[in-house]
């Protein structure tokens, strides 16, 4: 195995091996951190299960404590019921019965440590109270529309819970019926102050909550959460809470709960967002509790513990960032020595391939077929490889030493500026050149001088300044360039000549292309001749009846000037007059028809051609008595000749008519309509006579085609038609109507001015 075989093998190796080791430590990293992760997550929840058992103990207590404090107040209205008393002062209504009764249910109030206690008449309304000499007082008020009213004067006793009407505390209601016999007369009513609860469960290492049946908070020992919906609450519930009064018209909004995660069956894991001022500042923090709950049946509430889990989430970031941190650490540690590993193991490497590089170039030197010559800073040769031996053909060993002109001699005719130098490659230094490229020839001694191409670089050693030199061989160049040189004249020999011939083809076919046009042109004419040879009986016709009125009109006028009747024979001049210019215009627009000419591009009416057409087709259509129906004017103008359309138009108006007298018995009737087609303008020629065969309508255009009898036409007009209208840039087509007969149709471009065009970018944007 080779050097160079050996080496490849052992690069792809070392790469292939980077490539492993590079993705074993990425796959080790993060299993590493995945494992630190997960770590974390059972540590957090070992912790989160040790604070569930803490913080529900926490719970039952509270719980507890809440019920029985409650407990004790329940009977409260049963025992002011049976009081005489009571029922005293609701039977007979003395005032001094009622201010005793205020009296005791004050200190009732301040034994029992109630809220309020007070008496109702059937009618709702208090008639002593406990805060009886408070400006906030009951006394007066009426109440019936509390449902603990509504449930006790039905015989029951009540319960409710709502923000206080007066009062404007939070609280808890019981009451009961004052009997009298068999009869209620009146009620008794006790509210709890829940906000003793909160002062007393405040400053606790847990959040906790009272939830009314609604999930509503009624009570919490954070201020900001009350009246906080936990969870949600349609609009019809909304409604009635509004609508019982029970929190006076207090806003009723869910409670920023962001994240919400079941951690076991008894306990779950939420994040509430909540406003906390921090420095001075108010900041939106989101923090997490750990949520366990627990029914109190006594009140049909539910209370909640919320234990915060920031001081867990910290420990478990913390713990995490230390392992993360020594991990990250280690492998920073790892990968240093593997690059020091790596960086001494390149080092080896690229001795080793400094080494082969040597050898490699040394081989590609003497092997190489160019010819190699090292120049030292004065431009003197100091050594040279093989080829340029093989090139001259002896040995140069006695040319090391000397100037490079000995060996090689440049064709100075190549760089004329520098032909006043006595040596070229000082002329090099003095321009500035770093890579000198001259063809000349390599003599040496008596041989034979051997064209080649010398380029010439400077290579920066680290100790001096050297030049290195190639030659190559242009001996087969120079060759191949005369053979080039020779061809290249040879061709543009045969070029000329062949360009010669072109040259009087060309002439040769534009003097066809001019007989051609010119050809066209009398078959225009007499096509347009034949159309009038067609007409002259009806031309003979509308001359004469003119002809024979001015006859008549000059004889009668010679006979009222002889009678001295001159206004008579004035009117008789002037229908001479009249009668002369008729005939003009008649003889004028065949005249104009029968013109020679090219066709000229520009805007016509179309209406315009058609009544030309018309003036000299009508007299045919009056002698054969054809009905002619022209739609009404669209105010088309077209891009065309007025004087060829006219023509293309008599063609179809001939033909129509041609068509329709072949069959005798045929409606006569001749139809034109114009319509627009997009930016293109239609002219249709419809008769009624008895249409074109499939046959006629394949060759219609075709030259010495026609569909008439024999004897008429010479199929030249719909031929000649189509190319007018072809120059025009239109087309026209031909076929048969569903109700019979033939219709053509020539479509024309619309005319269309340039300011309207330059006009309609500015209308788009």
């Amino acid at each position: 195995m080779s050097e160079n075989n050996r080496l490849s093998i052992k690069s792809l190796y070392l790469n292939s091996l980077k490539k492993y080791l590079f993705w074993l430590y990425v796959i080790v990293f993060i299993v590493t951190l995945l494992a630190i992760w997960k770590g974390g997550e059972a540590l957090k929840n070992q912790q989160i299960k040790a604070l569930r058992i803490d913080s529900f103990e926490q719970l039952n207590q509270l719980a507890s404590v809440l019920e029985s404090a409650i407990a004790k107040y329940q009977h409260m209205p049963t025992l002011l019921a049976s009081n005489d008393r009571v029922k005293k002062a609701l039977r007979d209504g003395f005032e001094s019965d009622i201010n005793q009764l205020n009296r005791e249910l004050e200190q009732i109030n301040r034994i029992t440590e109630a809220s309020d206690s007070y008496i109702l008449n059937t009618d709702g309304l208090t008639i002593a109270a406990s805060n009886y000499h408070e400006s906030a007082s009951f006394v007066g008020r009426n109440f019936a529309f509390r449902p603990y009213f509504q449930d006790a004067i039905q015989g029951k006793p009540g319960r409710y819970y709502a923000l206080g009407t007066t009062s404007n505390r939070r609280g808890y209601y019981f009451s009961y019926p004052v009997y009298e016999g068999d009869s209620i007369i009146g009620i008794a009513v006790v509210k709890v102050d829940l906000t003793q609860f909160e002062k007393r469960f405040a400053n606790q290492h847990y959040e906790f909550l009272l939830l009314d049946p609604d999930g509503i908070v009624f009570s919490s020992s954070q201020p900001n959460w009350l009246y906080r919906v936990f969870g949600e609450l349609s609009h019809v519930e909304l409604q009635r809470i509004a609508d019982s009064q029970r929190y006076l018209g207090k806003s009723i909004e869910k409670l920023a709960i962001v994240y919400q995660k079941t951690f076991d069956e008894k306990s779950q894991i939420v994040d509430v967002l909540e406003n906390t001022v921090l420095n001075g500042t108010e900041e939106l923090q989101r923090l997490s509790f750990l949520r366990m709950s627990r029914p109190i049946r006594l009140l049909d509430f539910k209370i909640s513990i919320l234990a915060p889990l920031k001081t867990i989430n910290e420990e478990i970031a913390l713990w995490r960032a230390i392992f993360a941190g020594g991990v990250t650490i280690t492998a920073l540690l790892f990968g240093l020595a593997m690059l020091r590993t790596r960086m001494l193991r390149e080092r080896s490497d690229a001795n080793e391939m400094t080494r082969h590089n040597q050898a490699y170039i040394r081989e590609v030197i003497q092997n190489t077929q160019a010819g190699l010559v090292t120049l030292d800073q004065n431009h003197k040769i100091e050594s040279f490889n093989p080829a340029v031996e093989k090139l001259v053909g002896q040995p140069l060993a006695p040319l090391v030493g000397q100037p490079l002109n000995v060996l090689f001699q440049f064709d100075k005719h190549d760089e004329p500026e520098l032909s006043f130098h006595d040596d070229f490659l000082e002329a090099a230094n003095d321009l500035g050149i770093k890579v000198l490229t001259r063809e000349g020839r390599l003599c040496y001694s008596d041989q034979t001088p051997v064209p080649v191409e010398m380029t010439l670089c400077e290579m920066q050693l680290p100790n001096r300044l050297s030049y290195l030199v190639t030659f190559h061989d242009m001996t087969e160049r120079k060759r191949y360039e005369q053979e080039i040189t020779q061809a290249r004249i040879e061709l543009e020999e045969r070029v000329r000549e062949r360009t010669f011939e072109l040259e009087g083809a060309n002439t040769r076919l534009r003097n066809e292309i001019e007989e051609h046009k010119g050809t066209q042109r009398e078959l225009i004419q007499t096509a347009k001749l034949a159309v009038l040879g067609q007409l002259s009986a009806g031309i003979n016709h509308e001359l004469n009846q003119p002809l024979t009125a001015i006859r008549a009109f000059a004889g009668n006028g010679l006979k009222f000037l002889d009678r001295g009747q001159y206004e008579q024979a004035h009117t008789n001049l002037q229908h001479i007059s009249q009668l002369g210019h008729h005939m003009g215009d008649i003889i004028a627009r065949f005249k104009v028809f029968a013109r020679k000419g090219d066709v000229h591009q520009g805007p016509i009416a179309v209406q315009t051609a058609i009544m030309g057409a018309l003036k000299i087709m009508s007299p045919r259509y009056k002698e054969v008595d054809i009905e002619l129906v022209v739609t009404e004017d669209q105010d088309f103008i077209v891009n065309g000749d007025m004087v060829f359309l006219e023509q293309v138009l008599v063609n179809l108006l001939a033909n129509a008519a041609d068509a329709i007298l072949e069959e005798p018995n045929n409606e006569r009737r001749v139809c034109i309509e114009q319509t627009m087609k997009e930016n293109h303008v239609v002219i249709c020629v419809q008769d009624s006579g008895n249409g074109l065969s499939d046959d006629a309508i394949k060759h219609l255009f075709e030259p010495f085609f026609t569909s008439k009898s024999s004897g008429l036409g010479l199929g030249l007009g719909l031929s000649i038609s189509q190319r007018i209208v072809e120059a025009m840039g239109g087309q026209i087509s031909a076929q048969n109507q569903v109700n019979g007969g033939a219709k053509f149709c020539v479509t024309l471009p619309r005319f269309i001015h340039h300011s309207s065009l330059s006009k309609t970018p500015k209308e788009e944007r």
